[in-house]
């Protein structure tokens, strides 16, 4: 069965959470920065690259499919692709932040700053919607998200998750 491990092996229990915090998916490791016009492709291939996932191809075709069906941009300048995998037993995170925002020649509308891109188990759907949840109860506030492309290194925008899931 294939895993996401975290660096020390060990992922958060979903189930057993009373709250659930972004932050508990992260590490500095996989909040990655993008130089502008950068294509959306790239983008998700190296933040799937920071997950330490078991086949990265596979999770990459499945949110490159699942975008197929319709974009995830869930506020201006901010997006939510995420997939389930087969096999996958937790959810696994990254952060990529492109202060200029990403090339597609597809589209005229302003394209995504931020991306919090996740995979998650195709049979445990609590699993991942108790993710997409807690990613909107966090981002119910606007200026995070304005706040974290403003950032420059991946600990400041860690640090500035951990505070605004304190605020919760």
């Amino acid at each position: 069965m294939l895993t996401a491990l975290k660096p020390e092996d060990q992922q958060p229990d979903v189930a057993a959470m009373k709250v659930l915090y972004i932050s508990d998916f992260l590490t500095e490791k996989n909040i990655l920065f993008f130089p502008a016009r950068l294509d959306k492709s790239n983008i998700f291939k190296d933040l799937i690259g920071s997950m330490n996932l078991p086949d990265p191809e596979l999770a990459l075709k499945e949110v490159l499919y699942r975008e197929l069906w319709g974009r995830t941009v869930i506020a201006p300048g901010f997006a939510i692709p995420h997939a389930r995998i087969p096999g996958l037993t937790h959810v696994a995170a990254a952060i990529g932040i492109c202060q200029q925002g990403i090339a597609d020649p597809k589209s005229t509308s302003q394209q995504p700053s931020l991306y919090l891109l996740f995979v998650g188990p195709t049979n445990d759907v609590q699993q991942h919607l108790s993710f997409l949840a807690a990613v909107s109860t966090l981002f119910q506030s606007k200026d995070l998200a304005k706040h974290l492309v403003q950032l420059t290194t991946p600990g400041a925008v860690f640090a500035k998750l951990r505070a605004a899931e304190g605020a919760q």
